[in-house]
C-alpha cells in the first residue's frame, strides 16, 4: 500500500463499511489521509473498523443504520454534515441479497427489501449529502456485473444493480455542472463471508480463509473464467477512483470482473 497521503485534508463517507469490501475501502482511504464517516447495520463491526481507521491518525464517526429506513438514513447524513461540513468522496457500498430464488418461489418482502437497500439506500444517502458535496467531489457506486445481464434466479439483485447503473448515469449527467464525477465500481466475485451461503455456520470468514476454501473452484453460478478477489484489491481500485483529477471519467464503470476473450 502506498504511504502517499493522497486524500489528506479530505473527508469520505463509506456505507456498508463494517466488513468485507467496505472495510477495505475505508482503511485504504484512512491510510491515504481521509477523515471518515462509516455506517453499516452492525455496531460492533463498525467499532472495530473505527479503531483501525483512527490508528491511522484520522477522524472517524460511525452509525448503525438500516439504509431501507429513510429516517435513520437522513439522521446519519445530517450527523455527517454537522461533523464534517463538506464531503469529498462518497462510496455507496452497502448492499443486500435477501432473496436469491426464482420469482415464482420468492418472498415478496425480501425481494423488495433487497431493492430498497441496493437502490433506495444509495439514492437516499446521495440525496441527503448532495448539498454538502464539494465541487470536484467523487461518488463511487459499488455495482455488479449482475446488473448488466439477467440470470435465471436472484432477480431482485440483478434488478437492483441494473437500477444502480442507471442511477450512476443519471447522477453523472446531473452533477456535471458541479464537476462531480460519478462512476460504478464492479468488483466481480470477492472473498467475503457472503460466499459461505451454502454453509451458514462456516467460521471461515476472513478473506484469506475464504480464498483458501475456494482455491480450486468458485461456487456454482460464477463463470469459469472468473477469479476470486481479495477485498483489498477493491479498496485499491476505490482509492484510485477517488483520487482522479477533477474533470476525470464520469458515468463510467471501473471493473475488476473478468470477461472471456
Amino acid at each position: 500500500m502506498s504511504e502517499e497521503k493522497s486524500l489528506a485534508g479530505k473527508t469520505a463517507v463509506v456505507t456498508g463499511a463494517g466488513r468485507g469490501v467496505g472495510r477495505s475501502i475505508a482503511l485504504y482511504f484512512a491510510r491515504a489521509g481521509a477523515d471518515l464517516a462509516i455506517c453499516s447495520r452492525t455496531l460492533a463491526e463498525l467499532e472495530a473498523v473505527k479503531a483501525e481507521v483512527e490508528a491511522e491518525g484520522v477522524r472517524c464517526i460511525i452509525a448503525a443504520v438500516d439504509l431501507a429506513n429513510q429516517e435513520a438514513t437522513q439522521r446519519f447524513c445530517a450527523d455527517v454534515m454537522t461533523e464534517f461540513k463538506s464531503i469529498d468522496v462518497l462510496v455507496n457500498n452497502a448492499g443486500a441479497e435477501l432473496e436469491n430464488g426464482k420469482i415464482e418461489e420468492s418472498d415478496p418482502q425480501n425481494w423488495w427489501k433487497t431493492v430498497e437497500i441496493n437502490v433506495r439506500g444509495p439514492y437516499m444517502v446521495t440525496r441527503f449529502l448532495l448539498e454538502g458535496l464539494s465541487e470536484g467531489a467523487k461518488i463511487i457506486n459499488v455495482s455488479s456485473g449482475m446488473g448488466k445481464r439477467a440470470g435465471n434466479s436472484n432477480s431482485a439483485y440483478h434488478v437492483s444493480k441494473a437500477a444502480m447503473n442507471m442511477l450512476t448515469d443519471a447522477l453523472a449527467n446531473e452533477l456535471w455542472p458541479r464537476r462531480i464525477d460519478v462512476n460504478n465500481l464492479i468488483p466481480g466475485p470477492v472473498a467475503t463471508s457472503m460466499l459461505n451461503k451454502d454453509k451458514p455456520g462456516d467460521r471461515r470468514t476472513t478473506p484469506e480463509e475464504v480464498l483458501e476454501r475456494f482455491a480450486d473452484a468458485l461456487p456454482p453460478g460464477f463463470p469459469e473464467w472468473e477469479r476470486l478477489k481479495h477485498p483489498d484489491e477493491v479498496g485499491e481500485l476505490a482509492l484510485y477512483m477517488a483520487t482522479r483529477p477533477v474533470g476525470g471519467p464520469t458515468g463510467q464503470s471501473f471493473s475488476l470482473a473478468r470477461r472471456p476473450l
